[in-house]
């Protein structure tokens, strides 16, 4: 559990302009913002919190319209994203971070890149998309099967999440329905909207990737490569889409050493 049930975790919401964000925090040291993928929550990193905030100060965000966050009342897109979590920031004193991001959570550390480098130390875009707005057209049926139906099947989960339990099944199943279909579409047309090829060769912000190498994003591997320096790319054997829950320990070491090597 995370929140209040757990001692060694804060939990708390704060209430922005045009929204409120739900978010737990742990540990102390330099401040580093966690950004879960499209209907998840906080809850996408309890195996990883802990041992992230030996070293840093860290905040997991819900994202707005997620978890446990107001939900979407309007379309958001990656820049609104952005500048949320920048908000977030200035609520909680933080002039800079390293923010990390998951799948939509990754797009959503490039505008942060982009659009408030001066507040960013560094992001880490783990199994982050880097599609242009046709290569998301043409997988769209697939976008719509996954996102637009909130609850699967264990087999269906299994699937995309390696070490699936019961109790994991259940939390990505009550995630999935706290969102719901309409915030998760219209996470995904936002990323129709925004070019994420540019927005990686526009950073201007120290940049590193973790990608599973059995994660649905492998077809970003060549942007990847091509925007960042062998030391910053990892690719995690073995993990998919998943790789804080898959393979925590192994996970925190990625993160350890890319913010450790600034």
């Amino acid at each position: 559990m995370v929140g209040s049930s757990d001692p060694r975790w804060k939990e708390g919401f704060t209430a922005l302009g045009n929204t409120r964000l739900h978010y737990v925090e742990a540990g102390q040291g330099e401040p580093l913002i966690l950004l879960h993928s499209n209907g998840s929550s906080v809850f996408e990193f309890q195996f990883v919190i802990e041992d992230l905030a030996r070293r840093h100060h860290v905040y997991a965000i819900d994202l707005p319209g997620q978890g446990d966050s107001d939900p979407l009342v309007h379309h958001w897109t990656y820049p609104m994203y952005a500048r949320a979590v920048a908000a977030f920031m200035d609520e909680h004193g933080l002039a800079q971070a390293t923010v990390l991001g998951t799948s939509i959570g990754g797009v959503i550390c490039l505008a942060l890149a982009e659009h408030h480098a001066q507040r960013m130390r560094a992001v880490i875009l783990v199994e982050t998309p880097i599609r242009s707005a046709q290569a998301w057209a043409d997988r769209w049926a697939y976008v719509e099967s996954n996102f637009a139906l909130p609850i699967q099947t264990f087999d269906n989960v299994a699937a995309r999440l390696g070490n699936l339990t019961p109790e994991l099944h259940q939390r990505w199943n009550i995630d999935r329905s706290k969102a719901g279909a309409h915030a998760m579409m219209d996470a995904m047309w936002a990323l129709r909207e925004y070019d994420a090829p540019q927005g990686l060769a526009r950073s201007q912000v120290p940049t590193y990737a973790i990608l599973g190498s059995k994660g649905p994003v492998g077809d970003s591997l060549d942007a990847l490569r091509q925007a960042l320096p062998p030391d910053r790319l990892s690719i995690m054997e073995g993990c998919g889409h998943f790789p804080m829950i898959e393979d925590p320990a192994r996970f925190v070491e990625h993160v350890e050493r890319y913010t450790g090597s600034r």
